[in-house]
């Protein structure tokens, strides 16, 4: 072939090659740009979405606390957070709203649980995706009031909360006294001074008792009252705020400890807590009338400026003062009056050890020893009635008083 035909062959197939080409790049362009414009919009779209997700939810944590807010009343909870949650939309936003809902707790603690879904209306309708991207979202506000209440513990420091706190202590006792030359053979075992005084131990038979690993009614007592507010103070991290005061009764009602906040002041002024000195006669039902008198209301919504209040006695039920008052159970007209004014009574009753063949105990208790356990039982509120035969079970119905109470003031995790 001649030279200028071959050159002519080669710009020909060169030129085919060529426009072959030139569709080719068209062809990979075009589809190159769908698929920028895709990605393109796609991104908007997302965009949007996500703006609409962040307004729509920032709307609805705003109603949810407009919702538990101090100013709106329980009843308007619901309302409040709807007309909150639009007015924080615009006209189009609230046109896309499909649902909101609206679950409410009232009482100590107040909550608002939102849950909403808008149909946020998509830019390019079937070039992705349908007409509309649905946005849903949750938002919860909750307020725990701290709960306030007094626990005033009024006990029983009369000469018989030296009884042995058991039979098996009560027969210890009359063994070692059984050569005492003014309280032989005497379970009758309190703070009186005794004549007997072995290697110069013991100035008075509760001492006695001490030395000799003997618990009295009164040291099971105090043990009992620190384990209750030791479990009501677990329930601090809950909102519970517990004040704390301290009276005796025996002869007489006396304030022994101001309330206080201080729990660990309350609980060791309870273990140094004395039984009235001598043989202190046990007027329960004259102390209760007392310490009536000393209270106003007792009908507290639980706020710190009106805390909810609670008188916890804690007795073995029998009052005697020779022939100056009648010797039996205590009365229950001062009880009814202080629940009437809307404390909260709490009995624990400890129980009188049979003291068969003491004196004392044949005259005075066992004509009336029946009736000490139903009188207990009217006088406290319902459900805080508690009666212990032994130690432990003294320990563990104090624990149940504190679960009692706990459960009354409805505490919230």
């Amino acid at each position: 072939m001649r030279p200028l035909g071959l050159l002519r062959q080669k710009l020909m197939m060169w030129a085919a090659r060529l426009k072959t080409e030139r569709g080719t790049i068209a062809l990979s362009f075009a589809l190159s740009a769908t698929a920028l414009l895709l990605v393109g919009v796609g991104s908007i779209q997302l965009a949007i979405i996500s703006s609409g997700k962040a307004k729509y939810q920032s709307a609805a944590d705003t109603a949810a606390l407009a919702a538990i807010a101090p100013t709106t009343e329980d009843a308007k909870m619901a309302e409040v957070a709807e007309k909150t949650f639009l007015a924080n939309l615009n006209s189009n936003e609230r046109a896309a709203v499909a649902s909101f809902n609206v679950t409410t707790e009232t009482g100590r603690v107040r909550s608002a649980l939102i849950s909403y879904t808008a149909n946020q209306a998509s830019m390019a309708p079937g070039l992705i995706g349908g007409a509309y991207t649905p946005i849903t979202g949750t938002a919860r506000a909750r307020k725990a009031d701290y709960r306030y209440v007094d626990v005033d513990l009024w006990l029983d420091g009369s000469a018989s909360m030296g009884v042995a706190a058991d039979e098996a202590g009560r027969d210890k006792l009359r063994l070692l006294s059984k050569n005492d030359p003014e309280h032989k053979n005497c379970a009758f075992a309190c703070h009186i001074e005794t004549k007997l005084k072995e290697s110069n131990l013991y100035s008075t038979s509760e001492q006695r008792a001490h030395a000799n690993g003997v618990k009295l009614r009164h040291d099971i007592m105090k043990e009992s009252v620190q384990i209750l507010i030791d479990e009501l103070y677990d329930a601090y991290p809950r909102g519970l705020r517990a004040r704390y005061g301290v009276a005796r009764m025996a002869a007489s009602w006396e304030r022994q400890l101001a309330f206080t906040s201080d729990m660990q002041k309350a609980r060791d002024f309870v273990g140094t807590f004395q039984l009235k000195p001598g043989w202190s006669s046990s007027r329960l039902t004259p102390a209760l009338q007392t310490g009536k008198n000393t209270l106003s209301s007792g009908a507290g919504d639980g706020s710190q400026a009106k805390p909810e209040k609670f008188i916890i006695i804690v007795t073995d039920g029998m009052q005697f003062d020779w022939n100056a008052i009648t010797p039996g159970p205590v009365g229950s007209s001062a009880c009814q009056e202080l629940k009437a004014r809307g404390f909260r009574v709490g009995v624990v009753q400890l129980k009188y050890v049979r003291l068969d063949g003491d004196g004392a105990f044949d005259y005075w208790v066992k004509p009336v020893y029946d009736q000490i356990t139903p009188a207990l039982q009217a006088c406290a509120s319902a459900g805080y009635y508690f009666h212990a035969d032994n130690p432990d079970e003294v320990r563990a119905a104090f624990r149940q008083l504190a679960k009692t109470l706990e459960e009354s003031l409805r505490l919230t995790e």
